[in-house]
């Protein structure tokens, strides 16, 4: 998925394609997911560096997501949706979304610490090594 001509409203972070829409909100807002997600290796927990958000498709939340910043790199994380709306094209709208911020941010590169290398590869990313048990380390030029 191409996000074209995507609405990008300033702070708070919105995002907006057809029936998807990414919303920054608090950590708090998005605390609500980390105990499932975790189940499924997953991280969701607070950094100060991190920009977090909830997905929805047609105005309903379907989970979250993170784009980690610091001064000098940017890394997608703690992407999650609950079971019932995997596979339906949001994973790709919040990846395509969070190369569009990181952009806007001034980077010039993401990275991403990943269980689905797969994934990453036909988005497109470098796949370097296994970091620990099966979660690889990725990144892209954006």
């Amino acid at each position: 998925m191409e996000l074209k001509d995507p609405i990008l409203s300033p702070a708070p972070i919105e995002v907006v394609r057809g029936d998807y829409k990414l919303l920054e909100v608090d950590f708090q807002d998005v605390k609500q997911f980390s105990s499932r997600a975790s189940k499924e290796r997953v991280a969701i927990k607070p950094t100060g560096n991190t920009i977090w958000f909830h997905v929805f498709i047609k105005n309903e939340l379907i989970g979250c997501c993170g784009l980690y910043t610091a001064p000098k790199k940017c890394r997608i994380k703690g992407d999650y949706f609950l079971p019932e709306y995997r596979g339906k094209g949001a994973g790709d709208f919040i990846t395509e979304c969070r190369h569009l911020i990181a952009k806007e941010l001034d980077y010039d590169k993401i990275e991403v610490l990943t269980l689905h290398p797969h994934y990453y590869k036909k988005k497109g990313y470098t796949i370097y090594k296994e970091r620990t048990q099966g979660v690889w380390v990725a990144d892209k030029e954006i």
